[in-house]
Formats: C-alpha cells, sequence, structure tokens
C-alpha cells in the first residue's frame, strides 16, 4: 500500500509541475515571448526602424510576421533602408510578395546596380538610393509582384539593356492596360475578328 501510495504521490507532483510549466508557457506569451506582434516589433527595430513605428505598423498589421519578414528581406539584401521598406510593405496586401519581387530583381539583374550609378552621378541632386527606390515604388505599385519582377529582369536583359528605368516603366504598364496592346482581340469567344 505503501508502494502505491508514492506512485500517486510521484504522479501529482509530475501532474503538479507539468500544469506550472504549461501555466508558465502562457504567461511568457502573453507578456511577449514569442507573440508575433512582438517578435514584429523586434526585427523591425533592428533594421533601423525607431520603436515606435515599428510598434504601430506591427500592431495595425494584419500578420505582423509578414511584414516584419517583408522589411528585413529588402534591408539585408538591398541598399534600401528599413523605414522605406517598412513603409512599402505596410502598403501592399502581400508584403512577402514585395519583399521577393524588390530582391529578385536586384539579385538578377546586376545592371541595376550600374546604371544607378550613372545616374545618380549625372542628377543634380543625387539619390543614394537610384534605381533601388525605382524598384521598390514599382514592386509596391505592382498587382503582381512575382509576375512582375520576371518581366523585368527579362525585359532589362533584352530590350532595355542600358535602361532599367524604362524597364520597370514597360512592364508596369503592361500591367495596367493590358488591352491597349491588343486592341483587336475579340472580348467574346463568338464574335470573329
Amino acid at each position: 500500500m505503501k508502494n502505491y501510495i508514492k506512485q500517486i504521490a510521484s504522479w501529482s507532483a509530475i501532474a503538479t509541475i507539468s500544469l506550472g510549466l504549461v501555466e508558465m508557457n502562457r504567461a511568457a506569451i502573453a507578456f511577449g515571448n514569442n507573440n508575433q506582434f512582438s517578435a514584429c516589433i523586434s526585427q523591425i527595430v533592428g533594421t533601423g526602424v525607431s520603436p515606435q513605428d515599428a510598434a504601430t505598423a506591427c500592431s495595425e498589421a494584419l500578420i505582423p510576421k509578414e511584414l516584419s519578414r517583408c522589411v528585413v528581406m529588402i534591408k539585408s539584401k538591398t541598399p534600401i533602408d528599413g523605414n522605406l521598406a517598412l513603409q512599402a510593405c505596410f502598403q501592399v496586401r502581400r508584403p512577402i510578395d514585395l519583399g521577393h519581387c524588390v530582391v529578385d530583381i536586384h539579385r538578377a539583374a546586376p545592371l541595376f546596380a550600374t546604371n544607378s550609378l550613372k545616374q545618380t552621378e549625372t542628377a543634380k541632386e543625387p539619390d543614394k538610393l537610384g534605381i533601388s527606390k525605382q524598384v521598390l515604388d514599382s514592386c509596391r505599385q505592382s498587382l503582381l509582384p512575382g509576375r512582375f519582377s520576371e518581366c523585368v529582369i527579362a525585359v532589362s536583359r533584352g530590350v532595355d539593356k542600358n535602361n532599367p528605368s524604362q524597364a520597370l516603366q514597360t512592364c508596369l504598364s503592361a500591367e495596367d492596360f493590358p488591352r491597349d496592346l491588343f486592341p483587336s482581340y475579340p472580348q467574346n469567344q463568338d464574335q470573329k475578328p
């Protein structure tokens, strides 16, 4: 009988400890550890954004971890600073798609970096970001950032080798008014050209 009481006492102690650990975990989550808002704020602050701006953006984000991932991705892989990245990532519905668009264009089109230096040197008011800011803004305006980045990369390698700004504009305007390219294309299958 004594062994049985000892077993019950040990099981009771284990259950009490387990419940205590579960409650501690819940308390930690409630106080910010593993909280998606806290993670968002700390990651964005790590890119050089003020804690107040990061807190405001993360608190208003639909999915805070996607917002912070977008900002960190753009800041770490392009010359764009955290504040500009946060502004753009906050303005879109799919921030991760925006991040991939900007990073993919920068990674696949090294031509953009060399041309941005030439444009910056010839401009009256030098823009440190040069073409990078145009890439960010164009990806933000695009309805389909993944498709847009593929278009820009292809056009910048083929048609507009010496003008990356034109490649951005060409692909962005093609998204807006594709019917202008084919005005006589039938709208209905029953119509004949």
